[in-house]
């Protein structure tokens, strides 16, 4: 007895290590599991802006990182629709332009940029072959843009303010129109000015188009397209966010290294109905840049205040950014 007496204290400090030892490998298990989300849906829109993102999807980076995650990839038609989408919590990570990102923060959506993807420019291309400039822009005459927020809209509203010296002398000809439809109505004749992006621009201008203002000429270099997502999402799951960051750092490497073999890739998921020759002629082409550092936003937002868009102005980039881009992004 006296030998079970003495045992007994061990005994209880062996038990009350293993059980020590099962909690903390549980703890440790469900700290892993609360890095990943268990459903994402990310949305972006068309065309090569996204290419750096789109390889992100077609070659299942996330998936196979975040085996446990269900993944959703949605194509929308604007920024609009994808902040839309967001506030009702249906999206957790979208893709677009500053214009809508811009009136989400202003109207505390409570989204940051995660990453840009690029920095390229947009074009307004016409076939009428009486409109020259702004001027001739007459009642009736109608411009097609992705809605009256999106990057397009905003760049017009400058431009009409200096050279009609009125932001929205244009607004009654600006109608809402998806890209592909946008780039069929041109063509067709159905609308006389077409406010897109790339490739749709270069392929308006090689059916006969004519650009009448580019971007670059009204706020410089800017980010066409970034990533966003909610602080709250990103606080709660930031391996996860810094994992798509580097995702998408590492495709943009290989669009701008490799572009061959990102041709390639963005042609898979077309199933080859555009070429990868076709591809990389649109990703090398002067006016499409990718880039990580997001440009212009702040520009954007006093424009935008200016005109009454927003009620509050950004006065830094880290009121804009989350710290996967530590800091960067200055104008």
């Amino acid at each position: 007895m006296m030998r079970f007496k003495r045992l007994r204290p061990w005994g209880f400090l062996i038990g009350l290590a293993l059980l020590t030892f099962v909690f903390v490998a549980c703890a440790s298990g469900n700290k892993t599991a609360s890095q990943a989300p268990e459903k994402v849906t990310i949305a972006y829109q068309p065309g090569i802006n996204y290419a750096n993102l789109l390889i992100v999807k077609q070659q299942q980076i996330l998936e196979k990182q975040f085996t446990e995650t269900k993944f959703e990839w949605k194509e929308l038609a604007n920024g609009a629709a994808i902040r839309d989408g967001v506030i009702a919590n249906q999206i957790q990570v979208g893709a677009g332009g500053p214009g809508p990102f811009l009136v989400g923060w202003d109207k505390g959506v409570g989204w940051k940029i995660l990453v840009s993807l690029n920095h390229s420019e947009f074009w307004l291309v016409t076939k009428n072959p009486n409109i020259k400039s702004l001027k001739d822009f007459r009642p009736g005459i109608k411009i097609g843009l992705p809605s009256p927020d999106s990057l397009q809209a905003i760049v017009l509203r400058r431009a009409a303010q200096k050279e009609l010296r009125n932001a929205t002398a244009l607004d009654q000809n600006v109608q809402s129109i998806s890209h592909q439809l946008g780039l069929q109505s041109l063509l067709n004749g159905q609308i006389d000015a077409h406010f897109t992006t790339p490739p749709f621009q270069f392929q308006e201008v090689e059916k006969g188009g004519r650009v009448i203002l580019k971007s670059s000429d009204i706020f410089g270099k800017i980010s066409a397209a970034s990533v966003f997502t909610t602080e709250k999402f990103y606080n709660q799951y930031p391996e996860f966010g810094k994992a798509l960051y580097t995702a998408i750092a590492d495709a943009t490497k290989l669009v701008n290294e490799k572009p061959d073999e990102a041709a390639k890739v963005l042609s898979q998921i077309d199933a080859g109905k555009v070429s990868a020759e076709q591809y990389k002629k649109w990703l090398t082409d002067k006016a499409v840049e990718y880039g990580l550092e997001p440009r212009a936003f702040l520009k954007y937002g006093k424009f935008m205040h200016e005109i009454g868009m927003l009620d509050k102005q950004p006065k830094s980039i880290d009121e804009l950014i989350l710290p996967t881009l530590k800091g960067a992004g200055g104008d």
